[in-house]
Order: C-alpha cells, then sequence, then structure tokens
C-alpha cells in the first residue's frame, strides 16, 4: 500500500510521537513503490568511515542514536555493533500464529538502552579493527567499522541477545553464545517464535504471508534515513526518491546516512 500525501499531512499536522509514527507506518502496510523501488542514484558501494586514528568513541546516551535493531550513530560515525545480527526494521516473526514486528522491537529497544542510561555509552573497534597496520580498519573499504559498546557496566551485544531482540554472530563470544542459549531456554524475544535468520531475510527470504517492507528511504541526493529517525517524517511521501530494506543494501548502493546537521 503506498501512504498518501493527506496521511503524511496529517501526521506532520499533529506533531505526532514517533513511537506512534511508526505504528502508523506498520499498520499502513508502508513498503518500497515499484517507482522507488527501480530508482537507483549510484552503483558503487559506500566507503566506511576513516576511524583509523580514533579507537574509543563517547557520548551521553540520548546523544547516541539507534539506526536499526544493531546499527548505530555515535560521534558523527555509523557503526556496527559487534557480534549481533538483529531483524531488519521491516521484519517480521511469528508468534502464537501472528506476525509481530521484530525488526521494529529490537530498533527500538537498542534505542532505548541508550536513551534511558544515567551513564554516556562508550563504544571500543573492534579487536581486527582497530589500526594495526592491516587493511581491515575501515579505511580501505574492507569492511563497515564495528563497535562493541557498553553502558556503565552493561555490554550493549549481550543485554539485546538477553532481551531476545537480537541473534550472536557464531564464534564471536562465548558469552555472547551462552546468553543466546539461556533466552532460547525461556523462549524470551526473537527465541520464542518463528523467524527467517536477518541473512536470508536481507537476501529476499519471507516467511508465508509477511510482505516486503522496506522501512528506509532515500533522499534523492546520495543518503538514507532510517524510520526510527525522528527527521523520517520529513522525508517519506507517496513516491520517495528511493527505499531500501536495510543498512548492507543502502551501502551497496552507496548510499550516506543522513547527516546529522
Amino acid at each position: 500500500m503506498i501512504l498518501r500525501a493527506a496521511f503524511w499531512q496529517k501526521i506532520l499536522h499533529r506533531r505526532m510521537s514517533l513511537p506512534v509514527l511508526i505504528i502508523a507506518l506498520v499498520a499502513s502496510g508502508f513498503a518500497a513503490s515499484p517507482l522507488a523501488a527501480a530508482t537507483k542514484t549510484t552503483t558503487k558501494a559506500a566507503t566506511p568511515p576513516d576511524v583509523s586514528n580514533q579507537t574509543v568513541f563517547k557520548a551521553d546516551g540520548h546523544k547516541v542514536f539507534a539506526i536499526d535493531g544493531d546499527t548505530i550513530l555515535i560521534d558523527g560515525h555509523v557503526f556496527d555493533i559487534a557480534g549481533i545480527d538483529a531483524p531488519e526494521l521491516g521484519q517480521q516473526c511469528l508468534h502464537d500464529g501472528n506476525l509481530k514486528d521484530c525488526g521494529l522491537s529490537a530498533g527500538m529497544q537498542l534505542q532505548k538502552y541508550f536513551t534511558m542510561s544515567p551513564f554516556p555509552a562508550e563504544c571500543v573497534l573492534a579487536d581486527d579493527q582497530r589500526d594495526n597496520g592491516s587493511t581491515n580498519s575501515g579505511k580501505n573499504g574492507k569492511s563497515w567499522p564495528r563497535v562493541e559498546c557498553s553502558i556503565g557496566d552493561r555490554d550493549v551485544g549481550a543485554a539485546m541477545i538477553a532481551d531476545g531482540e537480537a541473534l550472536p554472530i557464531p564464534g564471536f563470544s562465548l558469552d555472547y553464545d551462552d546468553q543466546a542459549k539461556q533466552a532460547a531456554n525461556a523462549g524470551i524475544g526473537l527465541y520464542g517464535t518463528k523467524m527467517i535468520p536477518p541473512a536470508e531475510w536481507r537476501a529476499g527470504k519471507r516467511l508465508p504471508d509477511e510482505k516486503k517492507r522496506c522501512l528506509f528511504v532515500g533522499d534523492g541526493k546520495g543518503h538514507y534515513i532510517s524510520s526510527l529517525d525522528p527527521r523520517f517524517v520529513n522525508y517519506a511521501s507517496e513516491n520517495p526518491p528511493q527505499t531500501v530494506c536495510s543498512d548492507e543494501e543502502a551501502r551497496k548502493l552507496g548510499l550516506e546516512y543522513l547527516p546529522n546537521n
């Protein structure tokens, strides 16, 4: 379903809060239109930010922005959170016979960790990406920078897994694997649902009756923006210049995350 202009005018007029906006988007079946899906602004992959001279990034929690369930914007840079893979924003999971918006849930939970914390966030580049002369530090376009984040003594990646909002990346951490086993035994969050692994979902696989929903939009100027971003309402329209389903897809298309000027 394509959202009509009147729908967005109503949202702007009422200054609808972000959670309410997201619910409205989901209820309306926001998805890529044929026109938007066919629009490509570039075919050159985006270049990872050059973080070769810095390994630690700090910010007050309310200044850390969750782009989705495993991607953040901190200190002006976009990072993936190391060791976890969360469902994409448009992804749904099957729980008790009903489709649930597990991707949106993961993204909002990640934002909640940062926003509600009384402690500053500290994110450190993953061991294999620190500047030690390797080609994997993010400055040569080999891989996107990944960080391990903590808020006080709380490991954000471990918390996402323990709360059933993300899956561990195999081989990254024995602690993460253990957290996943405990969550699975208790049937918490994702572990109590039927879901498509995020990597397979990004490749196009869907649950029966799950519709394709792409909750990132492009601005037509080489940038993209997440539906979790408060600025999203200014860019969502009946026929956005471009829609993408994940950060990975946006990077392959050469899109940069919309700067927060």
